[in-house]
């Protein structure tokens, strides 16, 4: 009996715990949705003249806009960090230095998302804005072992189509398009439903 009772006991233990946690996560979760859309809204406010007068929200500079959006994620991020809405915080504050023009702060915040191996939609977003400072820093090649690995499908952060065509424009980076052409027509042949498939075809038919 007092061996029942025992495992008994720790079953109810075990049980407690796990409901305290999943009530826990529940509530910051909603909180954090909550966090969230009033940052959002705050990222999105109209600026200066082009603020309607009845807008509840609105800027008179773009720079307070997104001193005061940086400020509203930030806290999301640091406050839930255990919830989804932490990451978009995350790529959102990325996004926000981008614009300010801190490339290196954006890579940083980027690769805090994209170091979690997943095909989670934020990864992904995430995936594409660090492809595109990337590039733009002139490390294509550095990319090309992570995008082949997506786009043979071993790697989740970026559907197979979408890494196939980002590293057909690395290689058209690199002077190199007849690479970049064989991805472009093995795109189109094996993805007909490809949103990317149609720009492919442009660069196919312009020989680029």
């Amino acid at each position: 009996w007092r061996q029942a009772a025992t495992g008994l006991g720790g079953v109810l233990a075990v049980a407690l715990v796990w409901w305290g946690v999943t009530a826990f996560l529940g509530s910051r979760s909603d909180a954090a949705a909550q966090a969230m859309a009033q940052a959002l809204e705050t990222y999105g406010a109209p600026v200066g003249a082009a603020a309607p007068p009845e807008a509840t929200v609105k800027f008179a500079t773009d720079a307070e806009r997104l001193a005061a959006s940086e400020k509203a994620f930030q806290a999301v991020k640091s406050r839930y960090w255990l919830t989804p809405q932490a990451r978009v915080a995350t790529l959102f504050l990325a996004r926000i230095a981008a614009d300010r023009g801190d490339q290196a702060q954006a890579i940083k915040l980027l690769g805090e998302i994209t170091s979690r191996r997943s095909g989670d939609p934020v990864v992904r977003l995430a995936m594409l804005d660090l492809i595109r400072l990337r590039l733009a820093k002139g490390e294509g090649m550095q990319l090309v072992p992570e995008l082949e690995g997506m786009a043979s499908g071993k790697d989740p952060r970026l559907p197979r189509d979408a890494a196939l065509f980002q590293l057909a424009r690395v290689w058209e980076r690199e002077g190199k398009p007849e690479e970049a052409s064989k991805l472009y027509r093995k795109l189109v042949e094996e993805f007909p439903d490809s949103p990317y498939r149609s720009e492919a075809q442009q660069h196919l038919a312009s020989g680029s």
